[in-house]
């Protein structure tokens, strides 16, 4: 596994496979970059693909002093498309990561050809809100993680195999996308040191994201997509749409919030054919 060094002494894994033009692909919050597995065989045909752990995910250390915030995590994808000198430049990113393309497009439009967003998560009014709308288990837990006084941190600390199996159930129609073995892989993540710290550090700075900010004025192509069971809501979708200038998203079908997982072929499909015709493309 390859590593690339942050400015806060701490690093993040990536892979990189596949011949042709690049592909970067980036995933949800609490996840890693083994979330791109499933869609990795197609678009390896057509693409020099790279997967990276966010900063603080998967198998990437965290930094107990470092803000997780949306432009430290942007700038460190920048850092990181500038170390491997990455033009016409492809990203596709689901959740948050629909989110950080958006972001990196607009700082560096030179370098980004063209963008997927799938499901970006960009909604939440307060801590987890997207999240907890899978099933009653993780709105009771939500609920609770962000409460003051120490007690959200104390429910936090709670997360196990069971817990974190009941989440991702509740971002899929499928649940047998969801494999014991990735449950393992994401429980990992769980024995980190400071793991607590950057989950709700995350979260909280995923609250009353700026629209405006992060998708008016991009340049850059757009792809938007969602699963027809995304957490999010019509409404939201549509503010989203009408923040990138788009007339228009693609939805898939019986597909909830982690897309990567439970549509892989449809996934890859999506960026393959419209990359192969830009006039499948919407502009600002």
């Amino acid at each position: 596994m390859l590593k690339f060094s942050l400015i806060d002494k701490t690093y993040i894994r990536y892979t990189e496979q596949g011949s042709g033009p690049p592909l970067l692909i980036l995933h949800t919050l609490r996840n890693r970059l083994e979330y791109a597995d499933r869609i990795l065989p197609e678009l390896c045909k057509f693409f020099k693909v790279y997967v990276l752990d966010l900063p603080g995910h998967g198998d990437s250390p965290i930094n107990k002093n470092t803000n997780y915030d949306l432009l430290f995590i942007a700038n460190s994808i920048i850092d990181f498309i500038n170390f491997k000198n990455l033009n016409e430049l492809t990203i596709a990113g689901e959740s948050i990561g629909a989110v950080l393309s958006a972001i990196v497009a607009k700082k560096i439009p030179q370098k980004v050809k063209k963008i997927f967003c799938f499901n970006p998560y960009d909604y939440d009014k307060k801590f987890g809100e997207g999240v907890s709308r899978g099933n009653i288990i993780s709105k009771f837990l939500f609920f609770h993680m962000r409460l003051p006084f120490g007690i959200g941190y104390l429910f936090s600390k709670l997360e196990s195999y069971t817990i974190v199996k009941i989440i991702f159930h509740g971002g899929v129609r499928d649940k047998n996308s969801i494999t014991k073995d990735y449950i393992r892989l994401l429980c990992k993540s769980l024995k980190k040191k400071y793991f607590t710290y950057h989950e709700r550090n995350l979260f909280f700075n995923s609250i009353l994201l700026d629209h405006k900010e992060i998708y008016n004025d991009l340049k850059t192509k757009v792809s938007l997509n969602y699963g027809e069971y995304d957490w999010s809501k019509i409404n939201e979708r549509k503010k989203t749409m009408f923040s990138l200038g788009l007339n228009s998203y693609n939805t898939l079908a019986n597909t909830g919030h982690f897309s990567f997982l439970e549509s892989p072929s449809e996934v890859s499909n999506i960026i393959i054919k419209i990359s192969d015709n830009d006039n499948y493309y919407q502009y600002q």
